[in-house]
């Protein structure tokens, strides 16, 4: 969906020339689109992540939620909290940025 959405932003092509004419393609500068989703998620014991949940995301309509979750079980976050105590067994917010283009 991501990548159909950017194809048509990103080429429009004018209608067909007269005969004298060439075709001429407009390629518009696009700017990168910043989705952000967060999630919920259980530290496990190796600093891994799991039981995520979508908290929220934006835009709600691109599945960004959804992708960040596929994603998660590859993040791994430090053990020991600001409060020198273990994450471990506790849930805990994680902000994801995709950047799309």
């Amino acid at each position: 969906m991501i990548a159909s959405l950017l194809a048509a932003a990103a080429v429009s092509i004018v209608p067909t020339p007269v005969a004298d004419q060439p075709v001429v393609t407009q390629v518009k500068d696009v700017q990168p689109q910043i989705a952000e989703a967060m999630l919920s998620c259980m530290v496990k014991r190796d600093g891994g992540l799991t039981a995520c949940s979508v908290q929220s995301e934006f835009p709600a309509d691109m599945g960004v939620g959804k992708a960040a979750v596929s994603m998660a079980s590859q993040f791994q976050v430090d053990l020991m909290g600001p409060d020198g105590k273990s994450r471990a067994g506790s849930f805990i917010d994680v902000p994801v940025r995709i950047r799309i283009r």
